[in-house]
């Protein structure tokens, strides 16, 4: 069948971008035709430079308008006429931004809306938010899970929470967040190193984080796209700049996590978990985030309990080995072709029910 995955960011580096691939990966290894499409770079530099402009927004009084243009609109503009043109049977979302587009594709295309984590939520919780904008937002949302076929949740306790306050709806599958397997494995040491990747938002708490390091009894290295230290953090971080792959972590002893207090960041899981864990890394994590209680290889910690847990982590051989093996027989039930059976069976069966004939070999696409 041919399909189009929607991404944000053609050749994000992130952990966001990683599970595409591998959805894009798991699908033509089951013969289905692939297509990546993203707006192009330069058609968002064009719309934020004409949504802030001085013309904007005296046009916008001129024509008594609420709001400003919307990035969601804008950018099903410029995809809709592509999925169209390329009669694509299955359309996958990653992101809401470019996920709007499947609002306006019709019930002859499978429509899937791989939902990272509730957009205007996050909003809701960050960093100087505009409630009218979360507003406009939540409505626009609310319209994308109503138009899709399914939605999925990467965790079972984020898609509890979604269907509690967001969207209750048999619509919604959870297909977990997953890894390749790790071509190294930490190995103990006498002087144990502690690794944090990933980003630096609001989401994750840079302060946390480094109030964590400026108390932490071990080194705490911290990899990710851009060099977290501003003056105003109480510790200057450890930047060891962006790992181009993830066996860097097999160099340390114990991944961290740090994630914000919120409601919605209680609920949510942590691409970290299956990374750490695949490279046998047992992992700290914040005590208030619900996912982390789940595994044996993982170890809660509050800012007044971090610096014991770190010491139960790594302090002693025996500890520290029976952790990291729980670690590694965690992490072989969040390899990627497990954890993306759901999608094979939700592609299968629409397929069946579509009359669609599975193609008889893989197609990659140009």
């Amino acid at each position: 069948m041919k399909a189009a995955v929607l991404e944000m960011y053609a050749g994000d580096r992130m952990a966001t971008g990683e599970r595409g691939r591998a959805i894009v990966r798991f699908l033509r290894e089951r013969g289905h035709e692939v297509d990546v499409l993203a707006p192009p770079q330069r058609l968002l530099d064009d719309f934020f430079r004409m949504r802030f402009s001085l013309w904007s927004r005296v046009r916008r009084r001129a024509l008594r308008k609420r709001f400003l243009p919307h990035l969601w609109d804008y950018v099903a503009d410029d995809l809709v006429p592509r999925l169209q043109a390329g009669r694509y049977r299955m359309v996958i979302a990653r992101l809401q931004p470019v996920a709007y587009a499947l609002t306006r594709l019709d019930a002859a295309t499978l429509r899937i809306f791989d939902c990272a984590n509730i957009g205007y939520f996050e909003a809701y919780h960050g960093w100087n938010a505009d409630l009218a904008e979360i507003e406009r937002d939540y409505e626009m949302e609310m319209a994308i899970y109503r138009a899709v076929d399914y939605v999925l949740m990467p965790h079972p306790i984020l898609a509890g929470f979604f269907t509690r306050h967001v969207f209750d709806s048999p619509k919604v599958t959870t297909v977990r967040l997953g890894c390749d397997p790790a071509t190294r494995i930490a190995a103990y040491s006498d002087s144990p190193r502690l690794v944090y990747a990933g980003s630096y938002s609001y989401i994750q708490d840079p302060y946390l984080l480094s109030l964590l390091a400026a108390a932490s009894p071990y080194p705490i290295d911290c990899y990710g796209s851009g060099d977290p230290n501003f003056s105003f953090l109480p510790a200057r971080l450890a930047y060891r700049g962006f790992g181009e792959s993830p066996d860097f972590l097999a160099d340390y002893q114990c991944g961290l996590i740090t994630v914000s207090q919120d409601r919605l960041r209680r609920h949510s899981p942590s691409t970290k978990f299956a990374y750490y864990f695949a490279h046998g890394l047992p992992v700290l994590f914040p005590d208030w985030m619900e996912e982390g209680h789940s595994y044996p290889a993982a170890v809660p910690y509050t800012e007044t309990t971090f610096v014991s847990q770190a010491r139960r982590v790594c302090g002693t051989a025996h500890a520290w080995h029976a952790l990291s093996e729980a670690a590694s027989e965690t992490a072989k039930t969040l390899t990627w072709d497990r954890v993306l059976q759901p999608l094979d069976a939700i592609v299968s069966e629409w397929m069946g029910v579509q009359g669609v004939p599975a193609l008889a070999s893989v197609q990659a696409a140009g």
